[in-house]
């Protein structure tokens, strides 16, 4: 396992900045996940890791050691693409042992390499078999074995799960977890759904046009978000825009249909100015004194929580909370907001409310 340090790397494509003075650490043994829009630079930094991409500016660094005009196959990484590269006409142990093949191991030892990632990834049914005959979560879990085989430094993951169904999404999630904690591989993996960054990252990386706008552990970055974008990446929100309304008790946030309780001194700074605030479904408390009205639309309960799709101020809003089976659709309800975060549109980043 090895530390990987991006500083200040920009990349160019078509004279068109991709990324732009990026810089990140990834910690040896941790798993980093990359959440942007398409077209943020995702791809572009895993392939700027292993090389596949030339750096325009700036270094990466393993261990400290600047590799950044290195070849790829001098860095000792594995990369798992997207859409599925496997030979067509091995079977699955064929592509398996592949890089140890090439590398001129032993036979016993790629015999001993393949079956153990076969093991771990609960594959060994398939070795026989030709890869036009495998579904598709079948073969992104032969090529993450391929990457894995020959133990590499590194592993570089591109959005690894986005073509599989759902539960064999939930199992690849899990046999990757394992096996990246068992081996203790430094992994960068590009998520293209919120909860593989929150279920399996030590950290997140939020990456808008090419840039870093946070860095953090994935609850921080769920709990606060910098930027919308970065709310939306990291689970379901919802963003409503308020007006800061300052009186002699403090201030206000406010919309036509509420007025919020908002105790930050800093919040002064912003008064009549209008701010985005984003709200998690979770955050919402039902009370019958709050000062929020909502007409429930629809009610779905699993088990003792219950998800409200409501109209807040004539505008859609989920609502999640516990143990509300009582409420039913058609109903008027009271809601309090528990927590909220803003968002200052001049810049689009988070104001800071200093609690």
């Amino acid at each position: 396992m090895i530390d990987i340090e991006l500083d200040g790397v920009t990349v160019i494509k078509d004279g068109a900045e991709v990324l732009s003075d990026v810089s990140v650490q990834i910690g040896a043994g941790s798993v980093l996940a990359l959440l942007g829009s398409s077209g943020s630079g995702k791809t572009t930094l895993l392939r700027a890791v292993a090389g596949l991409d030339p750096v325009e500016r700036g270094a990466v660094r393993f261990d400290g050691r600047d590799v950044t005009g290195e070849r790829p196959g001098s860095r000792h990484v594995a990369f798992v693409f997207q859409r599925p590269v496997l030979f067509p006409k091995r079977s699955v142990r064929g592509n398996i042992s592949f890089p140890l093949e090439v590398d001129d191991r032993p036979i016993a030892e790629i015999r001993e390499r393949v079956g153990a990632e076969a093991r771990a990834l609960h594959i060994e049914a398939l070795l026989r078999r030709r890869p036009r005959t495998l579904s598709a979560g079948e073969t992104q879990a032969v090529q993450i074995a391929r990457a894995l085989v020959k133990q590499p430094q590194a592993l570089l993951l591109d959005e690894p799960f986005a073509n599989v169904d759902g539960h064999r999404t939930a199992q690849l999630r899990r046999e990757v977890t394992l096996i990246q904690r068992g081996f203790g591989v430094t992994t960068i993996m590009a998520a293209n759904e919120s909860v593989d960054a929150m279920t399996m990252a030590d950290r997140v990386v939020v990456l808008e046009v090419g840039r870093v706008v946070q860095v953090a552990a994935p609850l921080d970055v769920y709990d606060s978000p910098r930027t919308v974008n970065a709310a939306f990446l990291t689970g379901a929100a919802d963003v409503i825009e308020v007006t800061v309304d300052v009186d002699v008790d403090g201030c206000w946030l406010v919309r036509p249909g509420f007025r919020v309780r908002a105790w930050a001194p800093a919040l002064a700074e912003q008064c009549d100015r209008r701010l985005q605030m984003v709200v998690r479904p979770e955050w919402w408390q039902l009370d019958p004194n709050g000062r929020i009205d909502a007409r429930v639309e629809r009610v779905e309960n699993v088990g003792s929580d219950s998800s409200l799709w409501c109209i807040v101020d004539g505008r859609p809003m989920t609502v999640k909370l516990a143990r509300a089976g009582s409420v039913r659709a058609g109903d008027r309800i009271r809601l309090r907001l528990d927590r909220y975060v803003l968002i200052d549109p001049r810049d689009g980043y988070r104001i800071d409310l200093g609690n």
